[in-house]
């Protein structure tokens, strides 16, 4: 077994590499200057030998800079996966692609499972993933698709590590309390990637418990003080979506249900309370 993993240099594709070193899997890892994926020719310029799995953790993943950008964000989320897809057919291998919670437009409530429609909120992030999807299902209906969501880890930019960092900055936190989601650990995701390696179909993965970015904010806060590590904030208060808009809409609800991966595995995956604390002990050892 080796894999092709792209987009090795972004948040998920480093914590999936590092699992691979670890395991002494076999890998490649590219980057955007090495291999793009927007870039269909250029990929063709990759022979690599002994390949039996490519793994997509390329994407265009800042949610409000897409607006700005929307045909650079339909190029690397949708017309790379197509892309990917292209190559893994060409090579004859299997490819695993990582898509979003995004697809979701929040409206239901109850979790979302594979089944559903998919309806994306009115952004180009969110459109751009979904296309992502369709355009490597119609060259290789054979690919497996993982959809994730809230993705946290150490080395990321994404809504834990930055509340953590203003907990040390700042003594008031305003936080939003009415979106609702399921937290995903990077290194659990990571995991799960090579647990699905002989899979097809689309399936749903995120840690245990349905929670508001409010209720992880107090989380992390009532941690850290547990870890002794050192806090200027000193009070959270909950406020509304409305109190901070962003260029892109976020789906108020976009929990993911992910009893089909736990069928699948055999496994349910650990409460992102667990998880939590083990980033949070990471970064206080770093």
């Amino acid at each position: 077994m080796k894999l092709w993993i792209m987009g090795a240099k972004g948040f998920l594709g480093a914590a999936l590499s590092k699992l691979c070193e670890e395991k002494g899997i076999d890998f490649v890892g590219t980057g955007r200057e090495e291999a793009d994926i927007t870039n269909l020719e250029h990929l063709k310029n990759f022979s690599f030998q002994g390949i039996t799995h490519i793994i997509n953790c390329a994407a265009f993943t800042d949610v409000d800079l897409a607006e700005k950008n929307p045909e650079q964000a339909f190029l690397v989320n949708a017309t790379g996966a197509k892309n990917a897809g292209l190559i893994a057919q060409e090579m004859g291998v299997k490819i695993i692609h990582i898509s979003t919670d995004y697809v979701f437009d929040g409206a239901l409530a109850r979790p979302y499972t594979e089944s559903d429609p998919c309806t994306p909120i009115d952004n180009v992030y969110a459109r751009s993933k979904l296309q992502g999807e369709k355009n490597l299902l119609e060259v290789c209906p054979s690919a497996c698709i993982i959809r994730s969501s809230w993705l946290f880890g150490k080395g990321g930019k994404n809504f834990i590590s930055s509340i953590f960092q203003k907990m040390q900055e700042a003594p008031l936190l305003k936080v939003i309390s009415n979106q609702r989601g399921r937290p995903t650990f990077v290194n659990d995701l990571a995991h799960v990637i090579l647990a699905m390696l002989s899979y097809s179909g689309i399936y749903h993965f995120a840690n245990g418990g349905e929670v508001s970015r409010f209720e992880i904010a107090r989380e992390i806060y009532k941690m850290a003080q547990t870890l002794n590590i050192p806090l200027v904030c000193r009070e959270i208060i909950p406020v509304l979506s409305d109190t901070f808009p962003t260029p892109a809409k976020r789906p108020s609800y976009s929990v993911l249900d992910t009893t089909k991966i736990e069928q699948v595995l055999n496994a349910s995956p650990r409460e992102w309370t667990n998880a939590l604390n083990e980033y949070l002990c990471a970064i206080k050892t770093y």
